[in-house]
């Protein structure tokens, strides 16, 4: 009986050790992730690092991990020429608001865009806050007759109206845009 009671225990040990161990290794990922989040730059600091790495490459500045939005993903960035698309639904006097443009590229490589109506009901919990700075580029496309071109001319924030659609290089920060250049038509 003392046998049977001793390889019990000694199961039940080496079970409750594997265990143990398992969730040690699990333990230890998340403190590694927490400590790579607590060195990350503040938001004031990053803020300036990112509009003056712009013209290095936007893959390095657009870190948002814990943040709700993200920039485009790099294929889908690279056929638009954009980092974040959206539809301009509220303006402030020095910043504005848009709903997310969401595009995809459909498997004969067109783009597929798609974007909440004009009269829909978005809460304010679904706006993206757009940022820039003096040195911030507005482009707005020319228009041509009845068709569209893509040329763009130079404009300014005050050429932007809700409901226009905006296409913006920048990155978030705490799930703000912090736009570089910002086209709009």
């Amino acid at each position: 009986m003392k046998l049977k009671k001793r390889i019990i225990l000694f199961g039940t040990v080496c079970i409750l050790n594997t265990m143990a161990i398992g969730c040690g290794s699990a333990t230890e990922a998340t403190v590694k992730t927490e400590e790579t989040q607590s060195d990350e730059i503040l938001p004031e600091e990053e803020t300036d690092a990112l509009i003056k790495d712009d013209d290095k490459g936007t893959d390095e500045s657009q870190e948002n991990t814990a943040g709700k939005w993200q920039v485009l993903d790099p294929d889908t960035a690279a056929a638009v020429d954009a980092d974040f698309l959206g539809k301009v639904w509220k303006i402030e006097e020095d910043s504005f608001f848009i709903v997310e443009r969401k595009v995809k590229i459909s498997e004969d490589g067109s783009l597929i865009y798609s974007s909440p109506s004009s009269d829909a009901d978005i809460p304010d919990s679904q706006l993206i806050h757009v940022m820039f700075e003096e040195d911030t580029d507005f482009y707005m496309r020319n228009i041509d007759g009845d068709e569209e071109s893509h040329e763009y001319k130079e404009a300014g924030f005050q050429d932007l109206n809700e409901q226009m659609f905006v296409e913006m290089k920048g990155s978030f920060v705490n799930d703000v845009f912090y736009a570089a250049e910002i086209r709009f038509f």
